[in-house]
Order: structure tokens, then sequence, then C-alpha cells
């Protein structure tokens, strides 16, 4: 399994992660997937992993959206949101991480990505 590291721990004192792996039980669907594949001439096949594993927690037509969401991000540096806090949350981390990858995140940003702090 692996353990994405969580932000709560480094914001807030005294603070335990009880780690699961529900993984099994979620799926990138199809659509979303195919959606996807245009990203692999713009992004590193890590980052592509992690842009995909980001989908699982959602329904399929929300998942393919912020695929969507994503790909016209990493090629146009649009920022779409949706109107959900929860998905929207994670496009701005998504596009964070391409931000990151494309050399266009500001440079302090940039400081802590490189040191995990984001």
């Amino acid at each position: 399994m692996t353990v994405m590291p969580m932000m709560i721990k480094c914001i807030a004192r005294d603070v335990r992660v009880q780690p699961q792996d529900l993984c099994d039980n979620f799926t990138v669907t199809r659509k979303a997937e195919r959606e996807l594949e245009s990203l692999r001439q713009k992004v590193s096949p890590e980052l592509m992993g992690m842009l995909t594993l980001q989908l699982m927690a959602f329904r399929g037509d929300m998942q393919l959206e912020m695929a969507q969401d994503m790909v016209i991000f990493a090629y146009d540096h649009v920022a779409h949101t949706t109107g959900c806090p929860g998905a929207d949350m994670v496009l701005d981390i998504c596009y964070s991480w391409i931000a990151h990858e494309q050399g266009i995140l500001m440079e302090c940003y940039q400081k802590m990505l490189n040191h995990g702090r984001l």
C-alpha cells in the first residue's frame, strides 16, 4: 500500500494517521482513463499515475469531468472548477502537481513541493 502524506499531520499537533487501503473497492472509468491518455505527452509516468489515482473516489461522470479539466490545464493552463468542494480541492492539488512539473509554479511553492510540504 502506498501511503500518501497527510497534510494534517504537518499542521496539527498530536495527530495519528490510521492508514487504510480501499483502492480495490474503487476504479477509474474507461472514459476517464481514455481522457487522461492525452496527458502522457505532457506529464511524467509517475505524475500520470498520481493523477489517475485522484479520480478513484468520485463517480464516473465526475471522473470524466475532472480528467477533462486536468487535460485542459496541462495543455492550456486554464484551471476549471466544478462547484463541488471535494472535487475542486483535488483538482487544485492536481493542477499544482502539473504546474510544478511543467515549471510554471511560483518559486515559493516550488520549494515547498520540492521539500514535500505541499
